[in-house]
């Protein structure tokens, strides 16, 4: 059964920017909206799509709509805040939650964008390393998609040689971290990103 439907303007025009400026210049985004919105509707009035609270059914609807309209950005708590009207406690909880989903694009973005910073460094950290200054440090700055895919990695990499040299958070603002990392650690850790 097909449907079509004509939306108000305004409706569109009180959408934050990015979302309106999708909606009205992509044929395919609006497909994709329309369907999530019919499916969810419709699984309501079926009792088929039922949520246990407000939270739940918020971190659903972001599940599918942010890969819509953000598909190259990892979710924050800014971005669903501004974007979606969502309580601020509530979408820095969702954001986590999204964040930490196994098989997300978001995760595998993080995990681009951290080999692109580790690869950005790896010339300073392979001269030190052939200065036999493996131990030196060096800065690398990471979005927080990056910094929390470091992280996982790490975790694994120290437990396979616990006396490892750690990295080391050196400063964070929202969305942005700076991790002092001993130049040692650089080739293998793109090793296992590659």
């Amino acid at each position: 059964m097909r449907f079509e439907i004509d939306v108000d303007d305004e409706m569109i025009r009180r959408l934050v920017v990015p979302i309106a400026t999708k909606l009205a210049n992509d044929e395919a985004t609006r497909a994709k909206f329309g369907e999530f919105a019919l499916r969810q509707v419709l699984g309501w009035m079926t009792g088929t799509i039922s949520y246990q609270s407000l939270t739940q059914q918020h971190t659903e609807w972001l599940t599918e709509l942010l890969p819509v309209f953000f598909a190259h950005k990892p979710p924050t708590a800014t971005q669903i805040f501004n974007s979606f009207s969502v309580p601020y406690g509530r979408a820095s909880y969702i954001s986590r939650v999204l964040m930490e989903k196994q098989q997300t694009i978001w995760r595998e973005r993080g995990r681009q964008d951290l080999l692109a910073a580790l690869g950005a460094k790896n010339k300073e950290a392979q001269q030190n390393v052939g200065n036999q200054d493996g131990l030196k440090y060096v800065q690398v700055p990471l979005n927080l998609a990056a910094h929390r895919e470091l992280f996982v990695l790490l975790e694994d990499y120290y437990d396979e040689n616990p006396e490892r040299m750690p990295a080391l958070s050196r400063s964070s603002s929202p969305g942005r971290f700076i991790v002092d990392l001993p130049s040692m650690h650089f080739a293998p850790l793109i090793g296992k990103l590659s």
